[in-house]
């Protein structure tokens, strides 16, 4: 399968996505591209953050280049790379809102997940994010997930008073239990997601057999009546 399979897919509009990979998938196996056919039969459909993302990967080339460099300058500890990651971080989001509200979604709770990954694709996993393919956002991990990630010199955190907060053992614990329930439903739900579309994927293979008999069928049929 070229590359250009995947990128096509994932920039069209959300609702164009699974008719014209169907439809793609058929033209492969018409042409006896089996396997590029599997492999595109085999594309799942991104979730709307991942969509959102997505077109940003292809709207705001620059800005979402801009946002990966600045999180590579936070991490060496650059001047100002801080404040570039957010005003790149305000000028993707701000964008992410008038796409939904274009599209007629609600944007505040899809917001959440695409600010999110923002943040974490440009930390731990940039190429993915620039390529535009996502089909879930990407889940934070380490460096904070770029969240006001501070970066006061050694000086200003030596003069930091050493006295720790005072911290509620019983809202910690309960998060932790919020965040964990959470995380086993979501992965209960995406294990449910891909039964499902494995399921559809067999049933779609099983009736473009039988439209390859029903076709068969036909012409012996014509052959047979002009016989």
């Amino acid at each position: 399968m070229a590359t250009t399979d995947a990128e096509t897919l994932y920039g069209l509009a959300l609702d164009e996505f699974t008719a014209a990979r169907d439809e793609l998938a058929k033209a492969h196996r018409r042409e006896g591209r089996k396997e590029d056919a599997a492999r595109v039969a085999a594309l799942r459909k991104p979730v709307l953050a991942a969509w959102v993302v997505n077109r940003l990967a292809r709207d705001e080339r620059e800005t979402m280049r801009g946002l990966v460099a600045a999180a590579g300058a936070i991490k060496s500890g650059g001047d100002g790379a801080e404040r570039a990651f957010r005003e790149a971080l305000d000028r993707l989001t701000a964008v992410a809102r008038s796409l939904l509200l274009a599209e007629g979604r609600a944007p505040d709770p899809v917001l959440q997940q695409v600010s999110a990954t923002l943040r974490a694709g440009a930390a731990s996993d940039p190429d993915a994010l620039l390529a535009g393919t996502l089909t879930q956002p990407i889940e934070a991990s380490g460096f904070g997930a770029m969240a006001g990630a501070s970066l006061a010199s050694p000086r200003s955190r030596a003069s930091r008073p050493t006295s720790k907060p005072h911290v509620d053992r019983k809202a910690v614990d309960s998060a932790r239990r919020a965040v964990a329930d959470a995380r086993d439903e979501t992965r209960r739900l995406e294990r449910a997601a891909t039964a499902a579309e494995r399921d559809a994927r067999k049933a779609r293979q099983a009736a473009e057999a039988a439209r390859e008999r029903l076709g068969e069928a036909e012409a012996r049929l014509a052959e047979a009546r002009g016989g």
